[in-house]
């Protein structure tokens, strides 16, 4: 018998998107929304009419018409509720403006907090962050309340997609293989035929999707060949804090790269809204803790961990006021898809830990243009919507690499310090457009670009030599220095106080204005220029009380072994104030006069003799839209010269042996301790809290 070539098999039938075809759409979460969006839109271009139904059970219709957001949302969307800056992008692509309503905060800078270590990075002035309620506002608050999910779904609707309120509870097909979506709707069990269905349902809300429910079933049968993607169990909790949320936290994202040894913690977030801050807790205290107890013993140890409790000011109030243990998806799903029929968003895929909403978008994106320009049959799905998931799937496995590197380094003390001094080395001496290592740090905690491209970047040379030789090796230099003056950081935490090449350029600009306003001269032809910046969430006062103590006996900060330093003549923190310097002994010392306090922000003291002789130490305390305070203090000097060869020759050598390095790592501990100090333990003692146990876990 002859054997059958690939001529003789009969090819598959292509199904096209008919003009006038019927898209039921099972889930109305972002996933669902942003396939609407881009299938009604490209049709439109195309000049095709679809008729396109939502089916979704938590759209309460009804609501309040007098909002941006025509309907609300009932219910919990198991989501952190970030916005990141490419998704933003995207908004803006599609032409689609999140209400004022809706935004609970914008983010204006990242902190990534490794073992005591903080890193912090701005959001670029060109770019947005945001913090939304995906569905209703936790706490017992109004269902009635605008939520980014209801805002999509109003877009989807203004679009030209028509809704269904109802609970769907099967589907099945018809004899020539249309998906039947069977629903409920006002206790009545209905039918609607459809030409392709498509579900979005997410891997959490609906109870049907349960193992055994016929939603399960129908996935099953109608795509026999679908494997769900994987999923973890994840930790999503509201702290409300009482009288409002701290100005540490407020616009401002924390990624928490570590726990303790009793509270393995992966990674973790923490993200304002405006009564509350939204906590993300992955790791293995997670997935151990299986009963309701075991996750109320989760989440009070992690507010009890140090480096978390500081984020909080002891005077506030903290109620946990909603609890869920929702899966994460963290793999990719295999063959989504079937003859006319087809799944979208978490059902299908997600950027690993990141980025959820941004991933629906991506794939509704990817599923509305291959329908339209291939087809809706499995093998059409295939070939134009199959690469999408894939991309995916080889991002992911990036992404695995990425975040394991970024753990191991966050969660070692070593490690963690070698970076840190890495990106302060490189902030202070590279412009912005070339610090590679900040650029990587960005990328990672935003989720803006492939994890494949951020892994390569990870490897280039040129970021390993700043590790080594900004990091590694000025770490060693400095705990050698640490050692010799008897810094210790016990129990304190590291903030980056390195100024950028910009900011010391703007600020010297600054300072020489000011200093002319008050007839003081800033030294000529400077040799020696530092300035370090610190924010505190503590007001000016509290930060001027700790000023008027430098000098005196009792100060909390700047107290390096063999360095004494004391105030000798005149009032704390008043012009004419002398602070004396001894270093090692009574022979080397030098004296600095306060010469006045410019606003009630700016402290000038003048260097009286010494080898700095003329030179200035300025002072300043400023306020950001944060509400934070931020101190920044100056110092610029000419060295001696000498009135013979001998004495220049001395100050020549002396100008060249002179470690600057060690007024960097003096002053980097004294504005750590200062923070400490104004933040913390001039509080009250913390209100108790509470943990309601009828939140269901």
């Amino acid at each position: 018998m002859k054997p059958r070539t690939s001529l003789d098999r009969a090819a598959p039938a292509r199904i096209e998107l008919q003009d006038g075809a019927r898209v039921a759409v099972i889930g109305g979460g972002p996933a669902g929304a942003f396939f609407c969006l881009h299938l009604l839109r490209k049709a439109r271009a195309l000049g095709r009419r679809l008729q396109l139904t939502l089916f979704e059970r938590r759209r309460c219709t009804g609501a309040s018409t007098r909002s941006p957001c025509g309907g609300a949302w009932h219910g919990c969307n198991y989501c952190a509720g970030g916005l990141s800056p490419k998704l933003n992008d995207e908004l803006d692509a599609l032409n689609l403006k999140v209400p004022e309503a809706v935004v609970q905060s914008r983010i204006h800078r990242v902190t990534i907090q490794g073992f005591w270590k903080n890193i912090e990075l701005e959001v670029p002035a060109h770019r947005r962050m945001l913090s939304v309620f995906r569905g209703s506002r936790p706490g017992g608050e109004s269902p009635q309340a605008q939520s980014f999910d209801s805002f999509l779904l109003d877009q989807a609707l203004a679009e030209g997609a028509a809704l269904i309120q109802s609970e769907v509870v099967q589907v099945t097909r018809s004899a020539e293989g249309k998906p039947l979506v069977h629903y409920r709707a006002g206790g009545v069990r209905e039918t609607f035929e459809a030409d392709f269905a498509v579900f979005a349902t997410g891997v959490n809300e609906h109870p049907a999707l349960a193992d055994g429910g016929a939603l399960r079933e129908s996935l099953r049968a109608l795509m026999p060949r679908f494997v769900p993607p994987r999923t973890r169990r994840t930790l999503i909790f509201e702290v409300k804090t009482t009288p409002a949320i701290p100005a540490g936290l407020r616009n401002g994202a924390f990624f928490v790269e570590y726990g303790s040894p009793s509270l393995p913690v992966e990674m973790s977030s923490l993200l304002p809204k405006r009564t509350c801050v939204t906590v993300v807790v992955v790791g293995k205290c997670v997935d151990r803790a299986n009963r309701p107890a075991d996750t109320r013993a989760v989440i009070r140890s992690f507010l009890d961990l140090p480096h978390i409790r500081r984020l909080f000011p002891a005077a506030n109030r903290l109620d946990v006021v909603c609890v869920c243990k929702p899966r994460m998806v963290t793999g990719s799903a295999r063959r989504p898809f079937a003859d006319r029929v087809s799944a979208v968003g978490d059902l299908v895929t997600a950027r690993l830990y990141k980025d959820g909403i941004l991933s629906a978008e991506q794939t509704a994106r990817a599923l509305a243009e291959a329908a339209l320009a291939r087809g809706i049959d499995e093998e059409s799905l295939e070939r134009s919507y199959g690469p999408t998931l894939r991309r995916f799937a080889r991002n992911n496995r990036f992404a695995a690499l990425v975040f394991f590197l970024h753990r191991f380094v966050f969660s070692s003390s070593v490690l963690s310090r070698v970076l840190y001094q890495a990106v302060i080395t490189e902030r202070k001496s590279t412009p912005a457009g070339r610090r590679q290592l900040e650029q990587i740090l960005w990328r990672i905690a935003s989720g803006d670009d492939e994890y494949e491209d951020i892994f390569r970047c990870m490897l280039r040379p040129a970021a390993i030599w700043a590790v080594l030789t900004g990091g590694a090796l000025m770490t060693l230099r400095n705990y050698l220095t640490e050692l010799a003056f008897g810094v210790r950081w016990e129990g304190l935490g590291r903030f980056t106080t390195g100024v950028s090449l910009e900011r010391l350029e703007e600020k010297r600009r600054e300072f020489g204005r000011l200093a002319a306003e008050a007839n003081i001269a800033l030294p000529p032809n400077l040799e020696f220029e530092r300035m370090y910046t610190i924010k505190m969430a503590a007001p000016r006062e509290r930060i001027l009380d700790q000023l008027e103590n430098f000098g005196e006996a009792d100060r909390g900060w700047l107290r390096p072994r063999g360095v004494r330093i004391r105030r000798v003549a005149g009032e704390p923190h008043e012009a004419g104030c002398v602070i004396r310097y001894e270093i090692g002994s009574r022979r080397f010392c030098f004296h600095l006069r306060l010469e006045q306090v410019y606003g009630g922000h700016l402290a000038v003291y003048r260097i009286m003799d010494g080898f700095a002789r003329g030179g200035v130490l300025l002072f300043e305390i400023e306020s950001d839209e944060d509400g934070m305070s931020l101190l920044s203090i100056y110092v610029a000097f000419r060295f001696a010269r000498g009135r013979n060869w001998a004495t220049r020759l001395f100050w020549r050598m002396f100008r060249l042996l002179f470690p600057a390095y060690v007024h960097d790592v003096l002053w980097n501990h004294s504005l750590c301790q200062m923070r400490d100090l104004v933040e913390t333990r001039s509080e009250p003692a913390r209100a108790p809290g509470r943990f309601d146990p009828d939140y269901a876990i």
